[in-house]
């Protein structure tokens, strides 16, 4: 499935880089806890990047600059406050530094690469993200201006990071095999002129590009001898798993959906229950930090000298 939240400013993506993307914590069913990271894109071609994703060229790019020589290619705009002619206070949007598209695999392809460690799966899983990132890339726009109609150039830059864990619940970190393919906002026109993004054929393309990532999964696992069954929400899964068990292996799942009962929003939307679940993992992050600052204050009561 192909999930595309809102664009991040330039400090966000900075932040989710080093916090997020290149974590060692994102990938703790990795034997070494490292992600898998390359480039990807025409633009990444066209501009010589290859390999791993370098942190200093993800900076440029977040800022809008060229990864190589720094050239400022789509105008940086900074959050400003003004008054509007109403006399009320308006404060504008910071550059939109990128999108983050995340390709996440069905429960049973995940336990079968990950638990079962079935490396293949996870091969399997990478393949198809880049079959389908490529169909995303094709209906990339340019933003030309309010009046003028955005020019189809076909071409974006994105860093990809696979992780294999979900958001924690209650300390434990599931099985979730997912790849956040980050877009970032710019593209080069026919002509060689650079533009931001028109992120509307993006999300108007989200729909078919699930769809193209779930049909190449289930023809290679197909080919890898396993047995495909259709999910309630048209997903392919991997056959031989209870949905006890699946259920069992997506606490955070299971806790979204408790609270969606709790308030009686049972057949609350896609945005609702991400709404829901950015409330549960903020909630999460402050019992952590909680127990990180108790048990900080715990250790220097006993380390602290007796006078």
């Amino acid at each position: 499935m192909l999930t595309i939240p809102k664009a991040l400013s330039t400090n966000q993506a900075q932040t989710y880089h080093a916090r997020e993307f290149a974590s060692e914590q994102q990938n703790y069913w990795s034997r070494d806890r490292q992600a898998y990271c390359e480039w990807r894109g025409g633009l990444a071609e066209e501009w010589g990047l290859h390999g791993a994703v370098q942190a200093d060229r993800f900076a440029l790019l977040s800022e809008g600059q060229h990864p190589e020589s720094g050239i400022q290619l789509v105008k940086h705009q900074p959050a400003r406050t003004y008054e509007n002619e109403y006399g009320k206070q308006i404060t504008s949007a910071e550059h939109r530094a990128r999108w983050d598209a995340t390709f996440s695999a069905p429960k049973s392809v995940s336990l079968t690469a990950l638990v079962g460690g079935d490396v293949r799966v996870r091969d399997a899983h990478r393949e198809s993200v880049r079959v389908a990132l490529g169909e995303l890339e094709r209906y990339t726009q340019a933003r030309i201006g309010n009046i003028h109609a955005p020019e189809n150039t076909g071409k974006f830059l994105a860093a990809t990071f696979e992780h294999d864990t979900a958001r924690p619940v209650e300390g434990y970190a599931a099985p979730q095999l997912h790849t956040h393919a980050v877009i970032f906002n710019m593209t080069i026109g026919d002509n060689g002129q650079s533009h931001a993004l028109q992120e509307r054929s993006l999300f108007q393309s989200q729909q078919y590009v699930t769809s193209v990532y779930r049909s190449e999964l289930a023809l290679r696992l197909q080919k890898l001898g396993y047995e495909i069954e259709i999910g309630k929400h048209g997903q392919p899964e991997i056959k031989g798993y209870t949905q006890e068990y699946l259920d069992a292996s997506s606490p955070r799942r299971e806790q979204i959906k408790e609270h969606l009962q709790e308030i009686g929003r049972e057949g609350a939307g896609a945005a609702q229950v991400q709404i829901i679940a950015h409330a549960a993992r903020r909630r999460f992050n402050r019992r952590m930090w909680f127990c990180n600052v108790t048990a900080n204050w715990q250790r220097s009561l006993v380390t602290k000298p007796t006078t």
